[in-house]
């Protein structure tokens, strides 16, 4: 860092001054839920001082951005009373890395331009997703000389929070919404910053309560809505203010107003809390109250995650099926070191191109190709039982590879860009075709969508256009009818590289590319990328199929799959003996 010392009085200069920090962005945890209960500031927050140059005023500025209480009062600190009556600090805060001050420096006055690599946002809500590029010019900020010390006088609207210091002061924790089925619950996470643990579940519950994000808010169900309150923080189970959710102590929630009566919806109450709080390692006994009565009277002295384990948002429901592949266009099955065609038409067929298990495992769904590659190349999709007959559902010139719903929907994506919905009819039997309105994504991301592949809780599609992977949320209208919603981009350091893609869970997908030296890759829901092991993996790599314990993907000998091996824990690629075939491709529940 380059110090402003010993500047002549009235001497004019122009200086630059480099924030290095650390561009990584966190892979499995870090940002806070913003404002909804008092707490102490993060204790590493920086504070003004008379001897502070202006280039290093700046710095700690942008640190202290990090604490949203009070209309970042730890931030306004640094700011003349006109400079803070004048800044407007609502929405959300844009997180930078590589900030340079252009200073224009005289005795009493400093006028700095900013330049900054942009990184990410983080909503007023605690929401964080990826961003990348220069952030455009937000205009000058001008420093005058007071009795305390350089102050900031003039500053432009919006929050810039330091990179590293947003790492430092924020964890990543998750918010667990129903699905519209009521079968699951659905992962939301959320970046908080409370330095007292004690806090953290008060915060947890008072934000499941303020509702999922706005681009969800049509994809899933919240239990907890308002009228709903907590009638004072989460304490521990026996009511003490220290421990809480440590050790034996459990949690206690305390909630009135509450409107849900029915069994069903209460344990979906149930099970928002407690898979949050679970999911933040703050342990049980979890005692809901519900206006001074047990929520459950069977679980009077507490639940614990076993009592909502039928909606466990990290099961594979469908792993009991077995190991399966394409190979020569036929669904095989895994048997110890050889494979064995599957009983019925999915074993017989020989021309199917790709093919995906329901999420119990019990069916099928594939894609036939006539004459592939042909001008007049034609492509159908037949759904059965895995070892039965099956029907068909759909045609076009191309079909995606298929992916299920909750609902037992079929979802493929015809000639690049018609979205289509497969389910069966129950009057007739007979699968019926619908159409999924996919404006909102075809208008934002023009172009050939290679893959569409649903999240396990179905409110999520993930999907590769020109290389790039593209989530969007799943909404269901009144009318019964699907449309894709709020599409982003995921991943920006994947570039235009990725070939396929799978959910591993409902907050995490692997990418399969064509970059040698990163062939598979991981990006999460926020947006945030990181590489697989590479070795032993040959290009090109094709499908690639996941869940929470494991990954296959294809390369030119067959099946590979990501092994964890030796004390160390070290991952790495093995071949699948069975399925070692050229064009051979895993198929799991997906």
């Amino acid at each position: 860092m380059r110090q402003l010392a010993g500047l002549k009085a009235g001497l004019l200069t122009t200086l630059v001054i480099v924030l290095a920090g650390c561009a990584g962005v966190p892979s499995s945890s870090a940002p806070q839920a913003i404002g909804t209960v008092e707490r102490p500031a993060p204790a590493n927050l920086p504070k003004p001082t008379p001897g502070m140059d202006p280039d290093v005023l700046l710095r700690e500025f942008l640190k202290a951005t990090a604490d949203p209480a009070n209309r970042h009062l730890a931030a306004r600190q640094f700011l003349t009373r006109s400079a803070s009556d004048a800044w407007d600090d609502a929405g959300s805060a844009l997180l930078l890395d590589h900030v340079v001050f252009v200073e224009t420096h005289s005795t009493e006055r400093v006028s700095v331009a900013m330049r900054a690599d942009k990184l990410g946002s983080l909503s007023d809500m605690g929401v964080f997703e990826t961003a990348e590029g220069q952030l455009p010019d937000p205009g000058p900020i001008e420093l005058v000389k007071t009795p305390g010390g350089w102050r900031i006088d003039k500053l432009p609207n919006g929050v810039f929070l330091d990179w590293q210091q947003f790492q430092a002061t924020y964890k990543r924790n998750t918010l667990y919404f129903s699905d519209p089925t009521g079968k699951t619950v659905v992962p939301d996470p959320r970046y908080v910053a409370v330095s007292d643990r004690d806090q953290l579940a008060t915060e947890l519950v008072s934000k499941l309560i303020a509702g999922p994000r706005p681009e969800m808010a049509k994809s899933v169900h919240n239990m907890l809505t308002p009228p709903v309150r907590l009638r004072g923080p989460v304490t521990r189970a026996d009511g003490g203010k220290s421990g809480v959710g440590r050790g034996y102590g459990g949690a206690r929630i305390d909630l009135e107003l509450l409107t849900v009566a029915d069994p069903r919806s209460r344990q979906l109450v149930a099970a928002q809390i407690i898979w949050t709080l679970a999911r933040a390692d703050i342990k049980g006994p979890y005692v809901i109250k519900a206006d001074g009565a047990a929520l459950d009277e069977r679980f009077a002295d507490g639940w614990n995650t076993t009592d909502v384990a039928a909606t466990d948002p990290g099961v594979a429901e469908g792993a009991a099926a077995g190991v399966h592949a394409l190979i020569g266009g036929r669904v095989v099955a895994l048997d110890g070191q050889r494979s064995d065609p599957v009983p019925g038409a999915f074993g017989r067929t020989t021309d199917q191109t790709s093919a995906t298990l329901s999420r119990n495992g019990h069916q099928v769904a594939s894609v036939v190709t006539l004459r592939p590659g042909a001008p007049d190349m034609a492509s159908s999709l037949w759904i059965g039982d895995l070892g039965g007959e099956a029907a068909e559902a759909a045609d076009g010139h191309t079909l995606s590879r298929p992916t299920w719903s909750l609902d037992d929907a079929v979802w493929v994506v015809a000639d690049g860009n018609t979205v289509l919905r497969a389910i069966q009819e129950t009057a007739s039997g007979q699968p019926a075709r619908l159409p999924v309105d996919s404006a909102a994504v075809s208008s934002r991301f023009p172009g050939v969508i290679a893959e569409l592949q649903l999240s396990r809780d179905s409110t999520r599609a993930a999907m590769v256009i020109n290389g790039q992977v593209i989530c969007a949320s799943v909404e269901q209208t009144q009318a019964g009818q699907f449309a894709l919603a709020y599409p982003r981009r995921l991943g920006f350091g994947l570039g235009s590289s990725v070939v396929s893609l799978s959910w591993r869970t409902d907050e995490d997908i692997a990418v399969s590319r064509n970059d040698a030296e990163h062939p598979v890759s991981y990006v999460n829901i926020d947006g945030v990328n990181s590489d697989a092991p590479s070795a032993n993996l040959q290009q090109p790599v094709g499908v690639i199929a996941a869940n929470p314990s494991t990954v296959y993907v294809a390369d030119p000998r067959g099946v590979m799959q990501l092994s964890i091996s030796g004390a160390e824990g070290v991952q790495g690629w093995l071949d699948v003996p069975a399925f070692m075939a050229g064009g051979a491709m895993p198929v799991m529940p997906g």
